[in-house]
């Protein structure tokens, strides 16, 4: 069967999923308004393709569109990770409030699961928030009670985040009585890992001027490892989870003297 990719060509089905693919691997997200809108075919369709390329292990459905797979791309947009395990990080991010006491500094790193933290936040009488992830410093602005520091420095779009000497010379001239960073993965033997070196070096800033770090992880990113090494688990003093992890991963907890959450 034909159908329009343009107004002007006609494309067959898997050329058609073909090009949605390549689109959302560009833009890491879509919506299916959006592939609708570009590739002139009706959202009945577009989600039959989104369906059928998230079966053949591409892609994952969201409400109202797709996001590509971390797998497909070791970096994923901020947008798009915000849609990934969502139930998850509100978990995360409900308990990992419970820990900020008022007149706390706290540091944010640039995830998708301390953004999930800002609406837990405006119950705060007096916080100070120092974080390098754009969208979360501008969504704290509607909370006036709160002190609000962005650690800016260079700023990668599609991240949303500032990096480098200057994100780090931010952090390391502010003392915070907490810390929270969700990694990119956990490993039993060689702890903590992220996405990439620019986010590894402003993490370890974050560590290295904190009294308390607060790990926030999805039980899923357990026996995983990445590229990047960040530290050794014991470093941190808290782990905060969406679930209870198993039993060895609890008793590696309890040998290390981290609290679980």
């Amino acid at each position: 069967m034909l159908l329009y990719l343009r107004r002007d060509k006609f494309i067959l089905v898997p050329e058609r999923r073909e090009a949605i693919l390549e689109y959302i691997q560009q833009n890491h997200s879509a919506t299916v308004a959006e592939l609708s809108a570009k590739f002139f075919i009706g959202e009945t369709s577009i989600r039959r393709d989104l369906s059928k390329l998230e079966k053949s292990g591409f892609l994952r459905k969201t409400y109202g569109g797709a996001i590509l797979l971390p797998a497909n791309n070791n970096v994923l947009a901020l947008e798009a990770r915000r849609h990934i395990e969502e139930v998850e990080k509100i978990a995360i991010a409900r308990k990992a409030t419970s820990l900020i006491n008022d007149g706390d500094v706290i540091f944010l790193d640039s995830s998708s699961t301390s953004l999930a933290m800002v609406p837990f936040l405006k119950n705060f009488n007096s916080l100070s928030v120092v974080t390098h992830g754009i969208p979360t410093a501008v969504n704290l602005l509607s909370f006036p009670q709160i002190k609000v520091y962005l650690a800016g420095g260079f700023i990668k779009s599609n991240l949303q985040s500032c990096n480098g000497v200057f994100t780090c010379a931010v952090f390391s001239s502010m003392q915070a009585n907490k810390t929270f960073i969700s990694p990119k993965a956990v490993d039993r033997l060689f702890g903590v890992y992220c996405s990439n070196e620019e986010e590894m070096n402003v993490r370890n800033t974050m560590l290295e001027h904190s009294i308390q770090a607060i790990l926030l992880c999805n039980t899923t990113k357990f026996d995983q490892s990445a590229q990047f090494h960040l530290c050794e688990l014991k470093k941190f003093q808290v782990i905060v989870c969406d679930k209870n992890p198993d039993k060895e991963w609890r008793e590696i907890f309890s040998k290390n003297q981290i609290k679980l959450l």
